[in-house]
């Protein structure tokens, strides 16, 4: 990929969830490629950039530039969202595998997707730390597929940062999904 000065698009990619999901993780593994397993809670909101490749008209190969928003999921932030949000062209709607009450709290973010008029945003749900899953569980699985068919979601995808799996897969989907949804021209994300 040769660089330039301008990525040939700019797409604000929103991280959603409560405190401690993974957010951060997510956002650190794929534009740094490092794990840390004592990451601080984010204070406020942090921002990363990553660039993926893309193949556009005449197979002339250029970048698309994701700018991730890291929203720190405590109470105090909250009242920030509406500034957050304003922008963005997608979302990542992030809960922990191993605590099922994150997935229910989503809600808030959904709630506030809808109060600030941006609902149909480009979203993906994120279940993290699938290396903490020992042995599927059926229940959590019915509560999971539940909880995305109430909410009309299509899109989700279980990860795990600490050992790099599907991390780069859900930024390239949700990608795909905005340029697919924008009707921007593109032939594919290399």
């Amino acid at each position: 990929m040769a660089e330039k000065d301008k990525p040939y698009y700019l797409f604000k990619i929103c991280l959603l969830g409560q405190a401690a999901v993974g957010k951060t993780c997510l956002a650190k593994r794929l534009c740094l490629d490092t794990f840390d397993l004592n990451t601080k809670l984010t204070i406020g909101i942090d921002f990363y950039t990553y660039d993926f490749p893309i193949r556009v008209i005449k197979d002339q190969e250029d970048y698309i530039r994701l700018s991730l928003w890291d929203f720190g999921g405590q109470e105090q932030f909250k009242k920030l969202f509406p500034y957050y949000i304003n922008g963005a062209n997608g979302v990542l709607m992030v809960f922990d595998l191993t605590n099922l009450q994150s997935l229910i709290n989503l809600d808030f973010w959904y709630e506030q997707l809808s109060i600030q008029k941006i609902s149909n945003v480009p979203r993906i749900i994120v279940g993290t730390k699938n290396d903490l899953i020992v042995t599927e569980d059926k229940k959590n699985n019915l509560i999971i597929e539940q909880y995305l068919q109430n909410h009309d979601e299509r899109f989700y995808y279980r990860t795990s940062s600490k050992v790099n799996y599907n991390v780069s897969l859900v930024f390239n989907e949700l990608a795909k999904f905005i340029l697919d949804q924008s009707k921007l021209d593109y032939d594919q994300l290399i």
